[in-house]
């Protein structure tokens, strides 16, 4: 008997009831001359009664023969280790059995269902090896024992699905958490990498040509073996055209059907034949392709997970999981990124990274100029990323938008201190100037970036109001005590609060009304319409700047590219401008020399360009407004319209098309402005002031 046991690996459980213990040895003694037949003649049947179901039939037939043949094996040894003794390692077995069974996609319910098939294939197959007196104590112990394991499987099969909960809460949790879309990408790879199964995960756009650039990523052995190695032999792209092999997977089709697609098999599956080498080599079996889509329906980024099983993503679990991902995900890039262009592939976000962690941070200064007095009064620090090779700079606008929560604090943190350092430089060389430096909104929820700029300030021992922080608008400022909390420490460390890019969105106009800002910078992108609607454009920054000065706030105009963009700035009555019109970024080292070799001559009732004159007009028309309930003021209200008379004159217009009109508004204005004569002699001066802007700036 003894002998019979070693060769099955059976030990009888001592707390076994005495009959089932006969019975099992009795089965013993019988199937042991011809043991190997008896189990793979039992393995066969199980087996051929799964397939007869087309839904086992299904996840079956994900197997590769080598797969399949692999699974009898495990079940082999599943059948011998019925015999014997329950112990903690068999109930490990039996939950990993039932994970392996959740993580190919087979149902709890199936689960039942095979172990229904699989007790009566048992008792038929074995029952007739003992006599019969024996086979009510053998039935007996096989529904006891399967029932245990069942039980054991099911624990293990919810185990997989407590993590699917577990990885959406998280998900769920880092949307109403995340300050950038970088952080929110990151938590939610992150949360996905912890999926038992989950190998690898990518999140990327196409470029131009339809080849997909990877942005985001987790799993090492698929960034080193596939994503660092794109485009070399025998590692082949993934594209989203239709008209290529390797558009034809999963991530071409889901990108132009919007529709998620799926690769149950690797093995089977005749799609993935581009990378159906590597993906052996890197133990990828299935794959699901999730489209990331906008408003509209339309793709506008893809997710691609990867996992060390066949039929991981199919069940119905998984579907439902995977549909919820595709809405969380678009919802980020509707909240997060409202302009999917530029792609930035995996490499390249890390060779920002690199730079910025390897002293690759350089700080540009451009001056801020007083439109009153004409002299510089402060320098904005400006970040750029120093390449490697010493030929020029990364733009913030490629940097930026890869940057995650602790790259930002970083940035913020050494570009503070670069700055300050430089202007106590320019203090030592006698230029006495304040500085700038643009700081993010996650600043007023994260006690780090006050706790730097009290550190910052008594190391340099600077006068806290020479220090200017601009708030950016790259996100939703924390509504919350803490947040009042960590602008009171800002007020008190006593340097200067401006928001940056007024108008750029009504975001930024709420904060304009709740926040105390010092100064507030209009946003340039409103002067980018100077083209198409010059008095439109001019129109928002006269309002803007009246708005703020009504809140208590010194206005600063970026964007000054021209002469003509900061004549008009002048007259409508900014404090100050900044732009390329007035200087361009400039190393520290220039600063000084740049300081005592400028000044602007200002000249408000003498404009000398076509957008000068344009905002002197519009101040005269403003002012006319107050006139209109006494009419014996309009003459007065003509007589000041100097600014456009003088410019028609030093430019030598006389009775040209924009003189004549100035003449018909005059002589219409006599009439008062209620007339349907000085409303279109209105319109006409505003064709004519819009013609010679376009003229200007076409030059």
């Amino acid at each position: 008997m003894s002998l019979m046991y070693e060769n099955l690996n059976i030990s009888p459980d001592a707390n076994d009831p005495p009959e089932h213990q006969a019975a099992l040895r009795a089965l013993l003694r019988a199937v042991q001359p011809d043991l190997q037949a008896v189990v793979d003649g039992f393995i066969t049947r199980f087996y051929d009664e799964l397939l007869r179901q087309p839904r086992f039939s299904r996840v079956l037939g994900l197997l590769s023969e080598r797969e399949f043949a692999q699974l009898r094996k495990n079940q082999e040894r599943h059948l011998r280790s019925l015999f014997e003794r329950r112990n903690e390692a068999s109930v490990r077995v039996a939950r990993h059995v039932g994970q392996v069974h959740a993580l190919i996609g087979i149902e709890a319910s199936w689960l039942v269902e095979s172990y229904g098939l699989y007790t009566r294939l048992l008792i038929t197959h074995f029952a007739d090896w003992v006599d019969p007196s024996e086979r009510t104590a053998l039935l007996s112990y096989f529904i006891t024992r399967l029932q245990d394991e069942l039980q054991w499987q099911i624990g293990g099969h919810e185990d997989i699905g407590r993590q699917l909960d577990g990885a959406l809460a998280r998900i769920d949790a880092a949307i109403l958490t995340a300050h950038t879309l970088s952080d929110l990408l990151r938590s939610v790879l992150g949360a996905l990498e912890n999926i038992e199964g989950v190998v690898a995960g990518t999140l990327g756009r196409p470029d131009a040509e339809g080849k997909l650039q990877f942005e985001h990523a987790f799993g090492s052995r698929f960034k080193t073996l596939y994503l660092d190695r794109i485009g070399a032999e025998g590692v082949a792209p993934t594209l989203v055209r239709g008209d290529a092999i390797e558009g034809l997977g999963a991530s071409g089709r889901a990108w132009r059907s919007r529709q998620v697609q799926y690769t149950a098999s690797y093995s089977t599956d005749p799609a993935i034949q581009p990378w159906k080498a590597l993906a052996h080599e890197l133990g990828v079996r299935s794959a699901v392709s999730i489209p990331i889509l906008d408003a509209f329906g339309q793709p506008i980024a893809l997710m691609d997970l990867y996992s060390s099983y066949p039929g991981f993503f199919t069940n119905a679990a998984r579907r439902v999981f995977t549909e919820h991902l595709q809405k969380i995900l678009a919802l980020a890039f509707t909240r997060y990124a409202s302009s999917p262009s530029g792609v930035v592939p995996y490499a390249r976000r890390q060779f920002y990274v690199d730079l910025l962690d390897h002293n690759g941070l350089q700080m540009l200064y451009q001056p801020v100029v007083s439109l009153r007095t004409g002299r510089p009064v402060k320098f904005e620090a400006l970040a750029r990323l120093r390449r490697k090779d010493g030929q020029g700079f990364v733009s913030p606008a490629e940097f930026l938008p890869v940057l995650g929560s602790q790259e930002m604090w970083r940035l913020f943190s050494l570009g503070l201190e670069q700055a300050l350092h430089a202007r106590h430089r320019w203090a030592q060389q006698g230029v006495e100037i304040d500085v700038s430096v643009n700081m993010p909104p996650v600043a007023l929820s994260d006690p780090r970036y006050v706790e730097r700029v009290e550190q910052l300030l008594r190391s340099h021992a600077v006068e806290p109001r020479r220090l200017t922080l601009e708030l950016l608008e790259t996100g939703d400022l924390d509504v919350s005590e803490r947040r009042d909390a960590l602008l009171a420490r800002f007020r008190a460390t006593g340097v200067r609060l401006a928001e940056d890019d007024l108008g750029s969105g009504y975001s930024s106009l709420l904060r304009l009304d709740s926040f105390p800002f010092d100064e507030v910078k209009i946003d340039q992108g409103l002067l980018s319409g100077l083209g198409k609607a010059p008095r439109r454009a001019l129109d928002f920054i006269q309002h803007l700047t009246r708005l703020a000065h009504d809140l208590g706030s010194l206005v600063v105009v970026e964007g000054l590219e021209s002469p003509g963009l900061v004549e008009a700035a002048v007259i409508l009555q900014a404090d100050a401008g900044q732009g390329y019109g007035l200087a361009r970024p400039m190393l520290a080292d220039a600063v000084v020399d740049w300081v005592r070799g400028f000044h602007l001559h200002i000249d408000r009732d003498h404009p000398r360009t076509a957008l000068g004159v344009y905002a002197a007009h519009l101040l005269w028309e403003m002012r006319l407004t107050y006139m209109t309930p006494w009419p014996d003021a309009l003459p007065l209200a003509a007589r000041a319209a100097t600014a456009l008379h003088n410019y028609i004159e030093v430019q030598e217009l006389e009775g040209g098309a924009l003189h004549q009109a100035y003449l018909r508004l005059i002589a219409a204005l006599t009439e008062g402005v209620d007339t349907a004569e000085f409303r279109q002699a209105q319109v006409d001066m505003r064709r004519q002031l819009d013609q010679l802007v376009r003229a200007e700036l076409a030059l």
